[in-house]
């Protein structure tokens, strides 16, 4: 992966977001970069939680994704990578 300061190279592509968002245009979503990694746009929360993560750099940031968005990307991935169909998730 690049670093954080060569980012005007870094360019996204749809992956796949929350099953429930209805289409709106502020859900959860993954991107996949032309760096070989994701992006993911998630729910912002402040610095009582941010206190509590370990080892968070400088240049690093966090949010929040909902069970059924991750559920998501897994199903996803593992099909496109692995040919699996994997269940929909209970969560």
């Amino acid at each position: 992966m690049r670093s954080h300061d060569d980012e005007d190279g870094l360019s996204l592509t749809f992956y796949c977001k929350d099953p429930n968002s209805n289409q709106d245009n502020e859900c959860e979503t993954f991107y996949r970069t032309n760096w070989g990694s994701w992006l993911v746009q998630a729910k912002k929360h402040g610095p009582n939680v941010r206190a509590q993560l370990i080892g968070l750099g400088e240049d690093e940031t966090f949010g929040e994704l909902s069970e059924r968005t991750v559920n998501a990307f897994v199903r996803k991935y593992v099909k496109e990578h692995y040919g699996v169909d994997l269940p929909e998730g209970t969560g």
